[in-house]
């Protein structure tokens, strides 16, 4: 076997093992960018090692057409193997989606950047120089930009604390999910609009965790419907078994356009699993929904914080 051939089976082994086996990679925000970051330098790496295995094919050495051959072939054997990759994991159940073939594909289109660079067996004139140098920036900057988004997010997230959220910032609607429900930031306050009729809402995930220290969760909220809204607060820790009496469950009726402060105690959370207590230095959820499927479609939440 040729020893660049070698190379690149050896490398697409190791490609397949990084892709397939389970990382012990936390469920976080941080851990799910890290693990999708690895996908752009990963295929990176395989488009460079096929243009390298058949850069001496005389089919990628002959004629005029050569250069564009084997570009062709690096960038579409690239996005194909990322392509297949996804594919493959579907029936594997894992997490196969178009985002990480976007990401595959940003790789080798860097690596075609990086290769016309440095490529002396067809040298380039110097726009395209000029636009390899370009494509591997554009390609570089599409690459942290997930990474920039995540580090300001937990770096707000940190400042605002014992405030686990005030919605002064767009940044903010990183840390909620909305299930059946539209939700986004209106005069720094999270407008939430129920659409599902089962028990829609916004949760508030991987909040700061280590609670210990205070004693009260305070929540300002605002009914602007001209209709009752029944909501219904949950809070629950990492070891969450997923069902209802291994969490804190509160009800609260709020009036048609009514402002309310919900002051919780801590306590009454930390005791409210019947066959525990709740890890306070490990909180991972805070969700506000309709508890009922009539009434008010609508919520405003104005802060979330710790006393």
């Amino acid at each position: 076997m040729p020893r660049r051939l070698f190379y690149l089976l050896l490398l697409l082994i190791l490609a397949g093992g990084l892709l397939f086996m389970r990382l012990p990679v936390p469920p976080t925000y941080a851990g799910r960018t890290i693990e999708n970051a690895g996908h752009t330098p990963l295929f990176f790496l395989i488009t460079l090692g096929l243009m390298y295995a058949v850069r001496d094919h005389r089919g990628f050495t002959e004629g005029r057409l050569a250069a564009a051959r084997l570009y062709a072939f690096g960038f579409l054997g690239g996005v194909g193997a990322g392509f297949l990759s996804e594919v493959i994991q579907r029936p594997l159940h894992r997490d196969a989606s178009w985002e990480d073939v976007f990401a595959d594909a940003i790789g080798a289109v860097s690596a075609l950047g990086v290769y016309a660079l440095f490529d002396r067996r067809f040298p380039v004139k110097a726009w395209q120089r000029l636009l390899a140098v370009l494509v591997v920036v554009a390609s570089f900057a599409i690459y942290v930009a997930p990474i920039v988004t995540m580090t300001r997010a937990y770096l707000h997230r940190h400042g605002e604390f014992p405030v686990l959220a005030d919605f002064d910032s767009p940044i903010e609607l990183t840390w909620t999910i909305g299930f059946g429900a539209r939700r986004e930031i209106i005069d720094d306050a999270l407008s939430v609009e129920f659409v599902a009729e089962d028990f829609p809402g916004v949760a508030l995930y991987e909040p700061v965790p280590d609670w210990t220290g205070f004693k009260t969760l305070v929540i300002d909220v605002q009914n602007p419907a001209a209709e009752l809204l029944k909501l219904s607060v949950r809070v629950h820790d990492l070891s969450h078994k997923f069902q209802y009496n291994d969490r804190y469950n509160g009800h609260f009726d709020l009036a048609a356009g009514e402002r309310r402060t919900l002051r919780i105690s801590l306590e009454d959370i930390r005791h409210a699993p019947r066959t525990r207590l709740m890890d306070m230095r490990r909180i991972s959820d805070i969700t506000l929904f309709r508890g009922a499927p009539i009434g008010s479609r609508q919520l405003r939440v104005f802060k979330v914080s710790l006393e």
